[in-house]
């Protein structure tokens, strides 16, 4: 069959973006990569049309009314609704007789709000690669119930590698996380999939997609992937985007005895799992980790207990003395505006930046995301402003969502 997927995060920054050095123009999909490279696994014929790469909906129409797919698969996150529907809209129109397919976290978790569009013939639940395989065979019915699609738990070793050439992939490659400090080309990669921890402004809505227990790929796997990348493109660095990529002390000891490669790591990890594993973080440092990212979130406990982060204030200080011993620069996330907060409660977090001095911060105004404990709690408490949250973005945005936060305070303090 002749497969076209969508990706349609063009989010606030619409169509036709100059800004070549804009990670968020440029990173890959891996979901959708790793959905394309089992399709071509199995003989389809794949495509992927990216919404960023293009000028506007019309381009989008010429594209697809010239591929002419039997078959069109859509990611649909948080952020994507409203461009996803217009890209649904374009394609029944164009081509009425292509199946559309809807998969992701917002289907997977609100199947109810896809399935009765009369323009959509599939929402796919969970994970994609065997459903949308299953969906292109000549035994697709077999797999549908009510228009619905269950993906499987997939084994990861046993996925091919994902199919980074769907994309543009010079943009990623040429896009370091860090512009101007981490060296280019770089490498996105991810070990696992899911969560194993309860934050309460992301959970449940991860792990409805992948599931728990938290699975990794086995360190064989991972490595034999870099290899290949590193001899095809001879990356300078590796941001591995896995919320949690220190999570498994056993695997991440075998990842640092196996991994070879002269380039820069960047990963995500907790401030608990640091204080209670320095060794990790020198062990880290001894192959290359050159920056942690940190979702440090808040220099108030009040705050942090209201996340359900599962850490606390003297850990987030702990934390970057390690990762500072260790000579591991520090990428801090921090987040303002959440139910209840005070200006106190805002210095305190000001001060926990100060004090940890990281060498690269990123601050963000709460959003309630549908499927998650907050914005349940915010729904249920009549906290939220409104209920469109189809204009969510992934970066960029500090837009007022809740009642009771002073954002004009919010912001002057986090200028401070």
């Amino acid at each position: 069959m002749k497969v076209t997927l969508i990706f349609p995060a063009i989010g606030i920054i619409g169509f036709g973006c100059k800004d070549y050095y804009s990670g968020e123009v440029s990173w890959i999909n891996h979901g959708l990569a790793s959905i394309g490279a089992t399709l071509k696994k199995d003989g389809h014929d794949v495509d992927l049309i990216d919404l960023r790469r293009l000028d506007g909906w019309g381009e989008f129409a010429k594209k697809i009314k010239k591929r002419k797919p039997d078959v069109i698969g859509i990611s649909v996150s948080s952020m994507d609704l409203r461009p996803a529907a217009e890209a649904i809209q374009i394609v029944a129109k164009e081509l009425p007789k292509t199946i559309i397919a809807v998969g992701g976290i917002q289907p997977t978790m609100f199947p109810e709000k896809f399935v009765d569009n009369p323009d959509i013939d599939y929402v796919v639940k969970g994970e994609g690669e065997t459903a949308m395989s299953n969906l292109c065979s000549e035994n697709a019915e077999e797999c549908i119930e009510n228009g619905l699609v269950c993906g499987v738990r997939e084994d990861l070793d046993s996925l091919p590698f994902i199919d980074r050439e769907l994309f543009e992939y010079q943009h990623e490659m040429d896009n370091s996380f860090i512009l101007g400090i981490q060296p280019s080309p770089m490498v996105t990669m991810l070990a696992g999939r899911g969560c194993p921890y309860k934050c309460a402004y992301c959970q449940p809505a991860e792990n409805s997609v992948f599931g728990l227990p938290y699975r990794m790929r086995s360190v064989d796997h991972v490595i034999a992937e870099l290899d290949e990348l590193k001899a095809k493109y001879d990356f300078k660095s590796v941001l591995f985007w896995d919320d949690t990529f220190t999570f498994n002390q056993k695997w991440v000891s075998e990842f640092c005895k196996s991994y070879k490669h002269d380039a820069e790591l960047l990963v995500n990890s907790r401030a608990d799992i640091i204080c209670k594993h320095p060794e990790m973080v020198e062990r880290l440092a001894g192959i290359g980790l050159k920056t942690m990212l940190i979702g440090f979130e808040s220099g108030s406990q009040r705050m942090l207990d209201l996340m359900e982060k599962g850490t606390t204030v003297d850990q987030n200080f702990d934390a970057a003395e390690i990762c500072k011993k260790n000579g591991v620069k520090i990428f801090g996330t921090y987040m303002f505006g959440l139910p209840g907060e005070t200006k106190g409660d805002a210095l305190l977090t000001n001060a926990l930046i100060r004090g940890t001095s990281p060498e690269h911060k990123l601050m963000f105004i709460f959003t309630p995301i549908p499927g998650t404990k907050l914005f349940s709690y915010c729904k249920e408490n009549d906290l939220l402003l409104d209920q469109n949250y189809d204009d969510i973005a992934r970066t960029g945005v500090r837009k007022k969502r809740i009642k009771g936060v002073d954002y004009k305070m919010l912001i002057n303090t986090m200028k401070a």
